[in-house]
Order: structure tokens, then sequence, then C-alpha cells
């Protein structure tokens, strides 16, 4: 991939092959053509029925891929991205709970003289990654993670006629990801950010009354404690399972490689849309 220009103005379209079209898939997908990622060119829409030569071909082509459908398929693109020299945006970041060391499935390079491409985990349906991130890179000893998800019954494939909240899982991010792969991605996202997916704790309320996905995360540390608190509105197409800001947290983070950022920076420029 060659290296893009600075100014966002002036800069070649960041070309983006995208793997699914479901409810996160689509909506970046409707961001991207609609100028919404502004200097971001979709030049790919992928999917099972993509031929191998055809994802060969867009990976080449791309500067990154995005990743919006299972963990299935997660576990499939990353190396075969990766081993490309590309970068992959991977929103099922559950499958990352499948491997000891998560950089397990990043792959050597076709190319020995050159560097293998990067996973990118977006912040999807929580915030404060950059804050949570920056104490545990100062100290992680005396640091705890909690994370409190609560959902619709339905959403985590709870059966049970419920009247009022109740507790479905308690244990590591780690577990939540292998007991609801579809489901636990910003779970993952929180602990890959701190304390690993072993340290992490995370608490699953079904709740027959929410109409929107809640999210509580508890974090204290030497530098500080940190309680954030996010209550997300549904996309419609996903029978209660994602938040709709995690298609735009993936169109945020596809600036940020525009731009050459990483998280928690504000970037002023001199073109119309920032």
């Amino acid at each position: 991939m060659a290296p893009l220009p600075r100014n966002p103005g002036s800069a070649r379209p960041l070309t983006v092959a995208l793997i699914g079209a479901g409810a996160i898939g689509g909506a970046v997908i409707e961001a991207v053509e609609n100028g919404r990622v502004p200097g971001a060119r979709l030049i790919a829409e992928l999917h099972s029925g993509s031929t191998s030569d055809e994802i060969d071909g867009a990976i080449a082509e791309a500067d990154v891929v995005v990743e919006a459908t299972t963990v299935d398929a997660a576990e499939e693109f990353i190396p075969r991205v990766t081993a490309a020299g590309k970068d992959i945006i991977v929103c099922s970041c559950g499958v990352f709970a499948r491997h000891e060391n998560p950089r397990e499935l990043i792959a050597a390079p076709h190319d020995r003289s050159a560097l293998p491409g990067r996973v990118l985990v977006p912040a999807g349906a929580v915030g404060g990654l950059d804050v949570l991130a920056a104490a545990s890179r100062a100290s992680t000893a005396d640091a705890r993670l909690r994370h409190v998800t609560i959902k619709s019954p339905a959403a985590l494939g709870v059966d049970e006629n419920l009247r009022e909240p109740r507790e479905v899982f308690r244990g590591s991010a780690r577990e939540a990801a292998l007991r609801f792969p579809r489901t636990s991605n910003a779970s993952v996202a929180l602990a890959l950010a701190t304390l690993g997916l072993d340290r992490a704790e995370v608490i699953v309320l079904a709740d027959p009354q929410v109409s929107r996905t809640r999210h509580v995360v508890e974090f204290d540390s030497p530098l500080g404690s940190y309680e954030l608190s996010f209550e997300n509105s549904l996309d419609p197409g996903s029978g209660g399972r994602t938040s709709a800001i995690t298609a735009w947290s993936v169109a945020e983070l596809l600036i940020g490689i525009r731009d050459r950022v990483g998280p928690g920076a504000v970037v002023l420029d001199g073109t119309a849309e920032t």
C-alpha cells in the first residue's frame, strides 16, 4: 500500500473492500457511498458467494478491508488479509476469544521483505477506549475492569418469559465472547484495549423492558477511577443484537486511517468537511 498524502483534501481515495452487507456492513456501505466518510471509496462488496479470485483481487486493490460478518468469517479473513500486507477492521472481534494470543491470527506476509497487515478493532458500541487504554498502559497490576451489558432477552437468545431483569452471565470477556459470540464484541474491544480477555469481568443482564442496549463500564486503576455509561439505539435490521452506532464507529476509524491518527485525537484540517 503506497503511503497516503497527509492532507486529505489532496489525497488519493482510501480504497475500501467490505465483507458482509448485514446491519453493520450495509450501514458502512451507505455511509461511504453517500460521502459520509470523506476521502474513502468503496471498491468491493464481498459475500459468501464471492469467488477466491474476486476476494484476492479486492484485497490487492484495497487499502483496508472491513469485516462485518461473523466470527467464522473473521477467522478466515484475518490471516488472508494480513498476509497480503493489508489492514483489516474486524467487527466480529469475539474471534480473538478463540485464541490464547490474539496476534496468532496475524499471518506473515507473502513478501517476506514486507510488513504484515494490521488488525484494527473499532470501539463499536462503547467509548472511552482512549482513556482506558492510556491508564492501562501506565499500570495494570492494580487495575480492575467491569463491563455490564443490558440487552433484550431475544438479542441474547434467552427464551424464558422474563418479566424483570435477570443476570444470565458473569465471567471473563473471553468466556462472554465464547458464550455470546454475536453480542460480546464491545466486551472484547474493552478487554483488548485494557487488561486482556481473561482479566476483564463481564456481566450480562437480560431485560424484557429495554428498547435500547445499555453498557456500563467501570475501571479502577492507580491513575483514577472511571465510570462510563452508554445507551444505544438498535439497528432495526439486526434483531436487537447490534447498536446503530457500531457502523459509525467503523466510519470514524476509516477516517482515522485516512488521517493517520489514532483514537482520542481531534483532527482539524482545511477541507470543507471533517
